[in-house]
């Protein structure tokens, strides 16, 4: 009988149960996560699920054989990778985070800069009689600047870091189109009659 038994276990291996293995493979994912692999580094996080996913399903399918034609070779291969690869990925996740919260912060300072230099600028216009409707609307349009810029702030605290970007850029659009505006009324600074229409 133990000669059966060593046989089989020559034939079979005599593999234990990889329970380690799957328990530092869960670790690896759900540190990952935690790390928000699933949102900054997305597609390696998918990959890395996957694998996880298809090892616990080979070792439940392993389990339910019968003992003597259970190997648990490929189960343990792809939890060991995962587990492996794991802490990859939460690196990358990291590193991913980082730069896209330094591209926002950058993002923000300068759409702060250029709001300021628009500030500047409208500081310049002539403070005459037929300026001042001007000047308010200007000042109305440099305080919803300014909102915005706040908005931000908030967003790149929040981790928004797609919001921080996408507002940046209607800001410093929006600003180039004040300068301009202020541009053509300084342009007219020698003109008594006050420019026709402002803009719409």
């Amino acid at each position: 009988m133990a000669l059966v038994l060593a046989a089989g276990c020559g034939l079979a291996g005599c593999e234990g149960v990889p329970t380690e293995e799957a328990d530092q493979a869960r670790r690896g994912v759900e540190q990952a996560r935690q790390a928000e692999a699933d949102k900054y580094a997305a597609e390696e996080f998918a990959q890395l699920a996957d694998s996880l996913r298809g090892g616990l399903i080979e070792l439940d399918r392993q389990q339910a054989q019968f003992g003597f034609w259970r190997t648990y070779k490929a189960a343990r291969h792809a939890l060991e990778w995962t587990a492996r690869r794991a802490e990859e990925v939460r690196r990358h996740a990291e590193e991913n985070k980082e730069s896209l919260g330094q591209v926002a912060a950058d993002a923000l300072q300068m759409a702060t800069t250029d709001v300021e230099a628009t500030a500047a600028s409208v500081g310049k216009v002539p403070r005459r009689i037929e300026y001042l409707e001007e000047i308010h609307a200007f000042k109305s349009d440099l305080k919803g600047l300014r909102a915005v810029l706040q908005e931000m702030g908030a967003d790149l605290r929040a981790e928004q870091f797609a919001q921080v970007q996408a507002k940046a850029k209607t800001v410093q659009e929006q600003a180039e189109r004040l300068r301009r505006e202020v541009r053509g009324v300084m342009a007219q600074e020698g003109l008594l009659a006050p420019r026709a229409g402002r803009r719409r």
